[in-house]
């Protein structure tokens, strides 16, 4: 019960008790604010830090790789047995170069998403981690959303990608379902899976998700259940072009 609603308070009492919630409420919001931008800055370096990766990095490694074919047609016949392994080894691990390259920019901002949208960026991501843990994997999505900003649709990414990470650090899961649809005046995406129930430290460690709905204005819920697993819901709201 605050001051407001005790019997018999001083006017000056409730009246300090509302000036006190009120400063509550703008630090609140302020907080938020000063989170949310420091979240877009953040996708931004990670924007800027990818397409250089994938410029100057790329470029490099792809004109070794053409040094090194030219090398092999040119001097492949006069290169001893061990010469020619040591050619071979280095073009394998310039070939490595470029896939950690591409994982890296990818984990940095994934292209699918700014070049086809959210469905086919999510898809992939969740049926390629899938396929490499061993887990069965579900995706329902609709085929395109055009009514949400970039950065929420890439809010609405980070989260489930977050959330795929930390159930497949666990053990147990043998089943992940990934559905987005349409519902009121946003969209809610829903992620679950059939493993052990999330420790309350594993579900303090998805607050960050928690602020990065809030700073799309959206909301998260998580919800573990002893033997039926985990679900972690997380609603956006459209944008104010897609809100009619």
């Amino acid at each position: 019960m605050t001051m407001a609603e005790k019997p018999g308070a001083s006017a000056a009492a409730v009246q300090h008790d509302q000036d006190f919630d009120a400063r509550v409420a703008a630090r609140t919001e302020e907080l938020s604010s000063l989170s949310t931008e420091l979240l877009r800055l953040m996708e931004s370096e990670r924007a800027e830090l990818a397409k250089e990766l994938h410029d100057e990095l790329g470029g490099l490694i792809t004109a070794a790789k053409m040094d090194m074919a030219w090398l092999q047609s040119h001097l492949g016949d006069t290169l001893d047995a061990p010469g020619q392994e040591k050619v071979k080894s280095v073009v394998q691990m310039l070939n490595q170069a470029m896939t950690l390259k591409r994982r890296v920019v990818e984990a940095l901002r994934p292209s699918l998403l700014d070049h086809f949208g959210l469905p086919v960026a999510l898809r992939s991501h969740f049926e390629e981690a899938c396929r490499v843990a061993g887990v069965e994997c579900m995706v329902t999505l609709p085929e395109d959303i055009i009514d949400l900003e970039s950065m929420a649709q890439l809010t609405l990414f980070r989260v489930a990608q977050e959330a795929l990470t930390n159930l497949l650090a666990r053990n147990g899961a043998r089943h992940v379902e990934l559905v987005i649809e349409r519902e009121g005046n946003g969209y809610l995406m829903t992620v679950g899976d059939d493993s052990t129930a999330m420790s309350a430290v594993q579900m303090r460690a998805l607050n960050g998700m928690r602020h990065r709905m809030l700073g799309a204005a959206g909301r998260l819920e998580v919800e573990a259940v002893a033997g039926q697993g985990n679900r972690i819901t997380a609603f956006v709201p459209l944008s104010p072009a897609g809100s009619g």
